[in-house]
Order: C-alpha cells, then sequence, then structure tokens
C-alpha cells in the first residue's frame, strides 16, 4: 500500500538555514513534491516556508524518512533551531531539530 504524508517547515528566518533546508527538503518526484510558498505579491520572491508530500510504502515511512534521513542531514549544517511539522497517514509528529554542537 503506499503512503501519503504532508509536511511543512517553520517560517525560516536565517537565509543560511533556509539553503540547507531547501537542499534536503525540496523535491520533484512520487516519493517527495515539495515547493517554496510563493509569495502573495506574485512576482516578488516566494516566502521562506517549504511545504510538501513525503510518500513512502509502508504505515509510517514519512516519519522514519525525517527521521532517520532528512534530519541527520539538515542537523549537520543548520545554525538555527528548526522546527518541521510532518502529518503522516499513520501519525504525525513535530521536529525539533537543533544544529550539531562543536565541542571545543
Amino acid at each position: 500500500m503506499s503512503e501519503r504524508g504532508s509536511f511543512i517547515t517553520e517560517y525560516i528566518y536565517c537565509p543560511k538555514c533556509l539553503e540547507v533546508l531547501k537542499g534536503v527538503l525540496l523535491g520533484h518526484e512520487k516519493h517527495l513534491m515539495s515547493i517554496e510558498i510563493p509569495h502573495w505579491n506574485g512576482g516578488v520572491k516566494p516566502l521562506p516556508i517549504i511545504a510538501g508530500k513525503i510518500g513512502g510504502l509502508y504505515s509510517g515511512e514519512e516519519l522514519n524518512t525525517f527521521e532517520f534521513e532528512f534530519v541527520p542531514e539538515i542537523k549537520k549544517t543548520i545554525c538555527h533551531p528548526i522546527r518541521i511539522a510532518v502529518i503522516a497517514d499513520e501519525g504525525e509528529r513535530i521536529f525539533k531539530i537543533s544544529p550539531n554542537q562543536s565541542v571545543s
């Protein structure tokens, strides 16, 4: 059975963090279809929010993909905490992602 979920980031104020999220979360394929939310004034650059559809082959795979693939990748290079809400066919979760901390 095919599973379909949706996700959305919080408003991202940091341009560096936004670029990281775009690199990980923007996709145009069956299992990941996403966009930056368009601005209400048309030609102006999009809002710094990413939303989309995440798919899977088993119940809860959407959540597993975020937890075990996307979150670790995002965590490596963001500089500010980020929240991403994921609503799966079975379950939901708000991922609170903090940057990796450097050890001095």
